[in-house]
C-alpha cells in the first residue's frame, strides 16, 4: 500500500537508524501503522451524505515497547496522524475532527502485544451525531467531565461493550469485565444486557440485568458512563 511505504520512509528519514535498531523484536512502528488503517477500514460509519472514520486512536503497548518507543515516541504521533489524513482521503471518507494519536502503556500486555481503540470524536465544526441520527442509527457518547468526548455509532445488531478490543466499544477501564455487556437492537428498540460483569452495570444509578435503553440514559460500567441516544 503506497500510503504505508511513505510512512515507514518519512518515519526512517526522522530517526535515520534509529528504528533499525531499537525495533528489531517487540512491537514495529509499521505494524501500529497497518492496525490503525484496519480500524479506520472496521469502523467507519455511513452518514446522510459521507462515510466517517474514526479520527482518535488510542494505542496501548507491553511496558518494554513503550519504553523503546519513548525516543521516538512525537515524531511517530505526528507521523501517524498523518497516516489519517491520507487513509481518510484515499478512500473519500470524511473525518469528524483533527487527527488523535495516544499511546499507553498496559501492564498486562507482554513484549510484542499491543491493543489499538478507534473513536469518533467530534470537532466543534464538524458534529457528527446529527448525520447519524438521520439515518435512523442510535449513539452511545462518551461522557469525560460532564461532556461527550467520543461517539459510538449502534449500526450493528449486537453492539458488544467491554475491555478487550475484539469489542465495538472499548473501555479502558480496570472496573469493566473483558466482555461486560452489550446492547442488541430489536425492532426500532435497543436492549442493554449485562454478560455477568465482576463489577456490574447500571442504567441511571440502577444496576441492571437487562433493561430497554431510551433517550437520555447513561449507562455506567466501571467507573464510564456512556449515554444512549437516538434521533
Amino acid at each position: 500500500m503506497p500510503i504505508l511505504r511513505d510512512f515507514e520512509r518519512r518515519l526512517e528519514g526522522l530517526v535515520e537508524g534509529f528504528f533499525a535498531k531499537a525495533f528489531r523484536s517487540g512491537v514495529h512502528p509499521v505494524e501500529l501503522g497497518k492496525r490503525l488503517l484496519r480500524e479506520m477500514d472496521a469502523n467507519k460509519t455511513l452518514g446522510v451524505r459521507d462515510t466517517w472514520v474514526p479520527n482518535r486512536y488510542v494505542f496501548h503497548l507491553a511496558p518494554a515497547d513503550r519504553a523503546r518507543f519513548d525516543q521516538a515516541e512525537h515524531a511517530l504521533t505526528r507521523e501517524l496522524r498523518q497516516l489519517v489524513r491520507e487513509g481518510a482521503a484515499e478512500r473519500g471518507w470524511k473525518l469528524v475532527g483533527p487527527p488523535e494519536v495516544a499511546f499507553e502503556t498496559d501492564d498486562l500486555l507482554t513484549k510484542g502485544q499491543f491493543r489499538c481503540e478507534a473513536y469518533l470524536v467530534e470537532g466543534p465544526d464538524r458534529p457528527l451525531t446529527g448525520e447519524l441520527q438521520a439515518v435512523g442509527t442510535a449513539v452511545l457518547h462518551l461522557i469525560r467531565n460532564g461532556r461527550p468526548a467520543a461517539t459510538f455509532p449502534l449500526n450493528k445488531q449486537v453492539t458488544s461493550i467491554g475491555r478487550l478490543g475484539d469489542c465495538d466499544v472499548v473501555v479502558s477501564d480496570p472496573g469493566v469485565s473483558r466482555h461486560h455487556a452489550e446492547i442488541r437492537r430489536d425492532d426500532g428498540t435497543y436492549v442493554l444486557a449485562d454478560l455477568g460483569s465482576t463489577n456490574g452495570t447500571r442504567v441511571n444509578q440502577d444496576v441492571v440485568s437487562q433493561r430497554e435503553l431510551q433517550p437520555g440514559d447513561r449507562i455506567t460500567v466501571g467507573r464510564t458512563v456512556l449515554e444512549f441516544r437516538t434521533g
